[in-house]
Protein backbone atom coordinates (compact mmCIF):
# COMPACT_ATOMS: atom_id res chain seq x y z
CA UNK A 1 0.00 0.00 0.00
CA UNK A 2 1.25 3.05 -1.02
CA UNK A 3 -0.11 6.39 0.23
CA UNK A 4 1.06 10.23 0.38
CA UNK A 5 -1.08 12.70 2.71
CA UNK A 6 -0.30 16.40 2.05
CA UNK A 7 -1.08 18.51 5.33
CA UNK A 8 0.23 21.51 5.40
CA UNK A 9 3.62 21.64 4.96
CA UNK A 10 4.29 18.31 5.69
CA UNK A 11 4.18 15.06 3.36
CA UNK A 12 4.20 11.94 4.97
CA UNK A 13 5.10 9.16 2.39
CA UNK A 14 3.66 5.52 3.48
CA UNK A 15 5.10 2.47 1.27
CA UNK A 16 3.68 -0.24 3.61
CA UNK A 17 3.80 -4.26 3.06
CA UNK A 18 2.57 -6.74 1.76
CA UNK A 19 2.90 -5.97 -1.33
CA UNK A 20 0.13 -5.25 -3.56
CA UNK A 21 0.13 -5.04 -7.71
CA UNK A 22 1.07 -1.56 -8.74
CA UNK A 23 2.57 -1.12 -5.53
CA UNK A 24 5.78 0.27 -7.28
CA UNK A 25 4.53 2.31 -9.46
CA UNK A 26 2.98 4.37 -7.00
CA UNK A 27 5.62 4.63 -5.00
CA UNK A 28 7.50 6.20 -7.83
CA UNK A 29 4.63 8.69 -8.64
CA UNK A 30 4.29 9.93 -4.74
CA UNK A 31 8.30 10.46 -4.88
CA UNK A 32 7.50 12.68 -8.30
CA UNK A 33 4.85 14.42 -6.25
CA UNK A 34 7.39 15.46 -3.57
CA UNK A 35 9.61 16.17 -6.21
CA UNK A 36 7.60 18.63 -7.83
CA UNK A 37 6.36 19.99 -4.49
CA UNK A 38 7.28 23.79 -5.06
CA UNK A 39 6.52 25.37 -1.48
CA UNK A 40 8.89 24.72 1.76
CA UNK A 41 8.25 21.24 3.55
CA UNK A 42 9.46 18.37 5.74
CA UNK A 43 9.10 14.65 4.37
CA UNK A 44 8.11 11.48 6.76
CA UNK A 45 8.90 7.58 4.91
CA UNK A 46 7.38 5.26 6.77
CA UNK A 47 8.34 1.68 5.36
CA UNK A 48 7.89 -1.52 6.37
CA UNK A 49 6.89 -5.15 5.27
CA UNK A 50 7.73 -4.15 1.53
CA UNK A 51 10.84 -6.32 0.56
CA UNK A 52 13.16 -4.86 -1.98
CA UNK A 53 12.34 -2.74 -5.18
CA UNK A 54 13.02 -4.41 -8.49
CA UNK A 55 15.94 -3.48 -10.46
CA UNK A 56 14.16 -1.11 -12.62
CA UNK A 57 12.28 0.65 -9.88
CA UNK A 58 15.66 0.98 -7.99
CA UNK A 59 17.29 2.35 -11.56
CA UNK A 60 14.16 4.89 -10.99
CA UNK A 61 14.54 5.82 -7.52
CA UNK A 62 18.05 6.62 -8.06
CA UNK A 63 17.34 8.75 -10.92
CA UNK A 64 15.06 10.75 -9.15
CA UNK A 65 17.16 11.27 -6.59
CA UNK A 66 20.00 12.60 -8.86
CA UNK A 67 16.76 14.68 -10.77
CA UNK A 68 15.33 16.56 -7.92
CA UNK A 69 18.28 16.91 -5.40
CA UNK A 70 19.01 20.51 -5.42
CA UNK A 71 15.83 20.94 -5.59
CA UNK A 72 15.07 19.33 -2.30
CA UNK A 73 17.84 20.77 -1.08
CA UNK A 74 16.59 24.18 -1.41
CA UNK A 75 12.60 23.34 -0.13
CA UNK A 76 13.09 20.24 2.15
CA UNK A 77 13.26 21.34 5.74
CA UNK A 78 13.89 18.08 7.19
CA UNK A 79 13.43 14.06 6.66
CA UNK A 80 12.15 11.55 9.16
CA UNK A 81 12.54 7.64 8.49
CA UNK A 82 10.58 5.07 10.03
CA UNK A 83 11.31 1.58 8.94
CA UNK A 84 11.94 -1.47 11.01
CA UNK A 85 15.58 -2.18 11.42
CA UNK A 86 16.88 1.20 10.06
CA UNK A 87 19.71 1.98 11.60
CA UNK A 88 22.08 5.59 11.86
CA UNK A 89 24.45 3.97 9.71
CA UNK A 90 21.98 3.46 6.58
CA UNK A 91 20.58 7.06 7.31
CA UNK A 92 24.08 8.14 6.65
CA UNK A 93 23.34 6.99 3.10
CA UNK A 94 20.75 9.70 2.56
CA UNK A 95 22.67 12.09 4.20
CA UNK A 96 25.28 11.69 1.80
CA UNK A 97 22.43 13.03 -0.83
CA UNK A 98 21.16 15.95 0.60
CA UNK A 99 22.02 18.56 3.42
CA UNK A 100 19.41 18.38 4.63
CA UNK A 101 18.39 17.04 8.37
CA UNK A 102 18.03 13.42 8.53
CA UNK A 103 16.45 11.63 11.14
CA UNK A 104 15.06 7.86 11.94
CA UNK A 105 12.07 7.10 14.15
CA UNK A 106 10.77 4.44 15.88
CA UNK A 107 7.60 4.93 15.00
CA UNK A 108 5.39 7.58 12.81
CA UNK A 109 4.25 9.10 15.93
CA UNK A 110 7.81 9.76 17.20
CA UNK A 111 8.62 10.62 13.48
CA UNK A 112 5.76 13.66 13.80
CA UNK A 113 7.80 14.82 17.09
CA UNK A 114 10.67 15.00 15.74
CA UNK A 115 9.57 16.64 12.51
CA UNK A 116 7.75 19.60 14.03
CA UNK A 117 11.21 20.73 14.95
CA UNK A 118 12.32 21.10 11.09
CA UNK A 119 9.20 23.17 10.24
CA UNK A 120 9.72 25.33 13.80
Amino acid sequence: MVDLEETGNLMVLRYLGPPEPGDETAYLDALEQVGARSAPFALILVLGGIGKLSAAAERAQALWFKRTRADLDRRCRGLVIVRPGFEEASADVFRRLWTFPIAIAPDEAAARTTVRTYLA
